[in-house]
């Protein structure tokens, strides 16, 4: 029969992390970690207490989306505005921008501003820390679901943070008026000397048509049938011309604007004009971020360089296509330019003809004609030069002053509150990583699962957690503190039991079994364990011996409240070989049945004392008195005496209280028990979270077993019951 290897999922459900371990943490480390969060957020307020308040001054500007921004542009989609609010946030955060400001304001200068007053904004290195430093202190972002920017300066003094922010403002306003202003103003030149070219014709044109009227003698004149149709033709040509002349016009004027301006203005009727402004745009922000890595990590800076090679290949990208936008500009002008050759060869031909076979009144009609053509050239021209006036005006106004900033009388810096809780987050935080780093690293054992990993024996009982509601059922200092005794209906007295029955279902090879006890080091309950043990054992109307052999630190006297006598111990029967079995018991009041061998005498060398004999003696008379022989021992680790004892026994257990034993304790008593192969052996899980208890299944155990209280009126010392071994006891005595 084979069987199946246990799934993923099996796996992750055995290795997940359960409740009752967040909870076990929370218990064990709980206090230190709330006591790191107090510091924390104490530490953190008391340091914003310390800081210097800073204020902030905020200021709003409204870009208009609907505005136009060129001469032929009637507005832009949504994508053409979010390319455009992102260009002018990194106009705002430019370090020009922020050069010029401080250097209107006179910054650098200022000891609010600046720690010294001998900065200079023309050295190179001093002026880039303090463009960094003004560039640390602003922030330019947009106010969503509006058309608003809001521009946001922290400086120490209100009245700087509300005179820098507006000064941002007034000045990258100017600077933008001045930019367009300029582009708009080159056209315009270009176009007005078209105008003088064309002017000079119109007049020339005039006075020749003058001379014909003077020399015809007639004011007006019509054409012959045959004429009109010519007349007709040379009239829409000289339309269209007009037509084709102003638009050559306007792309030799943008033509030349993008050779002498490569900063200006694009204009949209170009091909890859507006990916040539995304790209500009993506540009300045990777300068902007190159500039802050720089200073503040240096050159030498992987990410820098990184940034770098990516600026270098968006500058590359640029220049192919801004060498593409000037193409495209140089192809508008070569059609416009075609288009009007064509149209005034035609002209020309039909001029021509005419002076060949019409008469002097035709060419008449044709030379006013061109007088016209040409004067509402003149016209549209003039009339382009002021809507380009308008739309520069229009251009300047695109971005208007919302809300100015105003001086602010809140700090917005420190907040205590906010550092409170930002301190207590980050004590909490460093203590969950203290904690996780204790509990990677940490040896002992938590939870079952742990002990059985480190020492694969069988688990023969897990008795829980019971201590603090032990001492709260105390009756008097007199009253021996046990479970079995105090709440023989609680689930630490059940636990002990289940240990009795695992310990009598067990196979013995002699009439009466001998058990020791032992653990890997102190303080994990095996003489707590051995006093319980003998105490249910004995319900079941059998005679124990409980023997105390840790010579070193003997409790079990001290535990069963033992009055002082005379009476010779262990210790004195193994060294005096006179002194019999008999004189060193002592019996126990509370509990019939079960008699007990105290150490009395601590001697000088303990294993060597065990080594004697005398002990197996001890052990061979006590198998034939009673039914039950318990041996407290030693921690095996600690001393040899464990050892020693342990090869004249049937069975040994093993403590092992959870949260104190270490696992390497545990691996290292695992090869020790290698030596005992003929030894029955298990281990008492001791001290184990309610949460990881079966008893859980039964909700509020105490209730379960208990009806009032934890031991009920089922207890050892309840009223009415008698003293001595009456009570619960005697009866079951009795059964």
């Amino acid at each position: 029969m084979t069987t199946n290897p246990p799934s993923v999922a099996t796996k992750l459900a055995e290795n997940s992390i359960h409740i009752s371990d967040i909870l076990r943490v929370l218990r064990k480390y709980g206090l230190y970690m709330v006591g790191l969060m107090i510091l924390g957020g104490t530490l953190a307020a008391i340091w914003a207490k310390l800081q210097t308040p800073q204020y902030d001054a905020v200021a709003l500007v409204h870009l208009d989306q609907h505005n136009s921004i060129s001469l032929s542009s009637s507005g832009g989609s949504s994508d053409e505005y979010s390319l455009k609010l992102q260009t002018q946030i990194i106009g705002f955060q430019s370090a020009s921008l922020a050069e010029q400001t401080m250097r209107n304001l006179n910054l650098q200068n200022h000891p609010v501003f600046s720690s010294t007053s001998q900065h200079s904004l023309d050295n190179p290195i001093q002026r880039d820390a303090l463009v960094q430093q003004f560039l640390e202190s602003l922030s330019v972002v947009p106010v969503p679901k509006s058309e608003l920017i809001s521009i946001r300066f922290r400086s120490k003094s209100p009245a700087m943070a509300a005179l820098v922010v507006n000064t941002l403002v007034d000045t990258y306003i100017d600077q933008s008026f001045q930019q367009r202003h300029r582009s708009t103003k080159d056209i315009t030149d270009s176009l007005r000397l078209e105008m003088d070219t064309l002017r000079t014709k119109i007049q020339s044109e005039q006075n020749e048509l003058l001379s014909a009227e003077a020399r015809l003698g007639i004011l007006s004149s019509g054409p012959t049938a045959e004429s009109s149709l010519l007349v007709n033709e040379v009239t829409a040509l000289l339309s269209e011309r007009v037509r084709v002349q102003g638009e050559r016009f306007v792309a030799e004027a943008e033509y030349q604007n993008l050779l002498n301006h490569p900063d200006g203005a694009l204009p949209p009727d170009i091909p890859s004009a507006g990916a040539l402004a995304a790209l500009d745009a993506q540009i300045a922000n990777a300068q902007s971020q190159s500039a802050a890595l720089q200073n503040r990590y240096g050159v030498n800076y992987p990410p820098l360089q990184s940034q770098l090679a990516t600026l270098a290949s968006l500058k590359k990208s640029e220049e192919e296509l801004r060498r593409k936008v000037i193409s495209g500009a140089a192809d508008n002008l070569e059609r416009a330019k075609k288009s009007e050759q064509s149209i005034t060869d035609r002209v020309a031909a039909l001029q021509k003809e005419a002076e060949g076979r019409t008469p002097d009144t035709v060419r008449y009609e044709i030379l006013k004609s061109q007088y016209v053509s040409d004067q509402t050239l003149y016209n549209v021209l003039l009339s382009a030069i002021g809507t380009g006036a308008i739309q520069s005006s229009l251009q300047a106004q695109e971005l208007n002053r919302f809300i100015p900033a105003e001086v602010p009388g809140m700090k917005a810096y420190p907040i205590v509150s906010v550092d409170a809780i930002a301190g207590a987050a980050a004590g909490l935080l460093i203590s969950l990583v203290i904690v996780g780093v204790i509990l990677l690293n940490s040896d002992t054992v938590q939870t079952v699962d742990h002990i059985e990993d480190a020492l694969p024996l069988p688990i023969l009982a897990s008795v829980p957690e019971y201590k603090q509601d032990l001492a709260a059922m105390r009756i008097s200092d007199d009253v021996l503190p046990l479970v079995t005794l105090l709440a023989p209906r609680s689930a630490g007295t059940e636990a002990y039991r289940l240990l009795r029955t695992a310990i009598t279902l067990m196979p013995v090879s002699g009439k009466h079994r001998v058990i020791s006890l032992t653990s890997c080091g102190p303080g994990e309950g095996k003489s707590t364990t051995s006093l319980n043990l003998a105490v249910v054992l004995a319900t079941q109307a059998k005679r124990v011996l409980l023997i105390d052999a840790d010579l070193r630190k003997p409790t079990i006297a001290q535990r069963l409240k033992l009055p002082p006598t005379d009476q010779p111990g262990l210790s004195r029967f193994l060294s005096d070989t006179t002194v019999s079995p008999e004189e060193c018991l002592q019996q126990v009041p509370e509990v019939a049945g079960l008699d007990v061998i105290p150490v009395q005498e601590i001697p000088p060398f303990p294993s060597e004392l065990l080594g004697q004999g005398r002990l197996e003696q001890l052990l061979a008379w006590a198998r034939d008195h009673y039914d039950y022989v318990l041996i407290d021992t030693p921690p095996v680790l600690l001393v040899t005496d464990a050892l020693i004892i342990a090869t004249h026994c049937d069975t040994l257990l093993v403590v092992v209280r959870i949260g104190v034993a270490q696992k390497r304790a545990l691996r290292r008593i695992r090869q020790d028990l290698a030596k005992y192969p003929g030894k029955q052996t298990g281990i008492v899980v001791n001290a184990l979270p309610h949460a990881d208890t079966y008893y859980g299944g039964y909700g509020n155990y105490r209730k379960y077993y208990g009806g009032k209280g934890y031991g009920g009126s089922g207890s050892y010392y309840g009223s009415g019951s008698g003293t001595g071994g009456g009570g619960y006891f005697s009866s079951e005595k009795k059964k």
